[in-house]
């Protein structure tokens, strides 16, 4: 939860830049992520204590604890609230669809100046230009990038849409239906295609994420991003060594081998 209880800025914003203070402009006070509730929508979009709110759709965020709360809570459920995160050096963004169920306090005088040297060379983007990727990640550091933007594809042609993504297990399944239905009347396979279009249409994504969980992934990062290049490099940064199917950012780092120490040769005759 948020904290509900007003507060004077006075009392809760660090004292970063006297001369801004004496001069009457505007002090930068980003929000920092102090607890995340165990089931919440910042769980789910993989936001962590420590964090740091530093954009709203597009601009710069300097409001207070209750601003944020009151945009959170009156946003638009389908459209959401880009929100745009430092994480330790690295800044990305998500699309939060209401309150995140999170607490919150003023970025320190500390991480406010590194956060002020990373936006020296940031430009923030406009919320119609991204897209949601979500990212899963294996214990070998593996990556699969899932792009939820709607697919035409996978209600014209959910054969195709298996193909393009390699679920091989259920394009048999679908051929099989295809085949059965097609030999015993035309007209019934009409009817097959048009009912698997309407469930693929509903539920590929949803069949996306159970067949690379099944391989052993894990909900790792989800992000709203230009591109895939875009969210390796943000990937990239989280973990230098995850690896991708295509990469666009090269290799991963790889861990020097160890030198093997030598056995030393006994000086006892006979041993």
């Amino acid at each position: 939860m948020l904290n509900d209880a007003p507060m004077a800025q006075e009392d809760v914003l660090p004292d970063l830049n006297m001369d801004q203070a004496s001069s009457g402009s505007p002090q930068r006070n980003f929000l920092t992520i102090k607890e995340v509730n165990t089931i919440s929508r910042a769980r789910t979009l993989r936001l962590n204590p420590g964090d740091v709110i530093i954009g709203t759709d597009g601009q710069l965020f300097t409001g207070g604890i209750i601003d944020f709360q009151n945009l959170m809570e009156e946003c638009d459920e389908d459209e959401g609230v880009l929100l745009t995160i430092w994480h330790d050096g690295t800044i990305y963004n998500v699309i939060g669809y209401g309150p995140l169920g999170i607490t919150l306090e003023f970025a320190n005088p500390d991480m406010m100046e590194r956060i002020s040297n990373d936006l020296a060379s940031y430009t923030f983007p406009k919320k119609d230009e991204l897209r949601v990727y979500e990212v899963l990640r294996s214990f070998t550091r593996r990556c699969e990038i899932i792009d939820t933007t709607p697919s035409q594809l996978a209600f014209i042609a959910p054969a195709l849409w298996l193909i393009q993504h390699r679920l091989f297990e259920p394009l048999l399944a679908l051929i099989a239906i295809y085949s059965i239905t097609f030999v015993v009347h035309w007209s019934l396979f009409v009817i097959a295609y048009a009912l698997m279009s309407l469930y693929f249409k509903r539920g590929y994504l949803m069949m996306l994420r159970s067949f690379i969980i099944y391989k052993d992934f894990q909900m790792w990062i989800v992000l709203a991003a230009h591109d895939l290049k875009e969210v390796q490099e943000v990937c990239r940064k989280f973990d230098p060594k995850c690896r991708f199917r295509n990469s666009l950012v090269g290799e991963p780092q790889v861990d020097e081998p160890k030198a093997q120490k030598k056995k030393r040769r006994s000086s006892i005759p006979g041993m």
